[in-house]
């Protein structure tokens, strides 16, 4: 009688169509942006060659469009895209960058030591549960201040980022990461 049940029980689980399992979502999302405090920053640098967005340099990378600039994380199903962010002092006091689209991509900002931890745990899920939808970055003097971190995605996305700030007027980018282009 118990053989004759786990085969019923068998077949009509077998009976639909295979599941295919979802992509995790990153942790509850919160509103409030990560503010990060200038003893966050790696310091102060000068302007590289590369596009300001509304006072923030690193949104657009020479590079961002090669899938091979995507590291997994702690093979879960997410993937990283590296970007040192560096905020204009003319940025003053703080730029907030905000993800706009895709609603799955998140930004993970700190401290180069906070930064090691988090890519450092096996199971990135503290890259996961530490990302938010915007960052806060906080000038920190006369030049360029510079903050470690990146992109959290579920695969290669048209990411489009809004940067805003009290002294400026906000600005918007889409950047091809691990796509050709957008």
């Amino acid at each position: 009688m118990l053989a004759a049940a786990s085969i019923c029980a068998g077949l009509t689980a077998c009976s639909g169509a295979p599941a295919r399992p979802a992509p995790p979502a990153p942790g509850p999302v919160t509103s409030a942006p990560l503010s990060l405090r200038c003893s966050d920053s790696a310091g102060q640098q000068g302007q590289g060659s590369q596009v300001v967005t509304g006072g923030v340099e690193g949104l657009v990378l020479p590079g961002s469009a090669d899938p091979a600039a995507l590291y997994p994380i702690g093979g879960s199903r997410y993937l990283i895209y590296k970007a040192f962010l560096a905020v204009s002092a003319a940025a003053v006091p703080f730029a907030t960058v905000r993800v706009t689209r895709p609603a799955s991509a998140r930004l993970v900002y700190g401290s180069s030591s906070r930064m090691g931890a988090l890519f450092s745990a096996r199971s990135g899920q503290a890259l996961l549960a530490a990302s938010r939808t915007a960052v806060r970055l906080p000038v920190c003097g006369p030049r360029f201040t510079g903050f470690t971190g990146g992109v959290l995605l579920t695969g290669p996305a048209c990411v489009t980022f809004t940067v805003s700030s009290p002294s400026r007027q906000a600005a918007r980018v889409t950047v091809p990461i691990g796509l050709a282009a957008c």
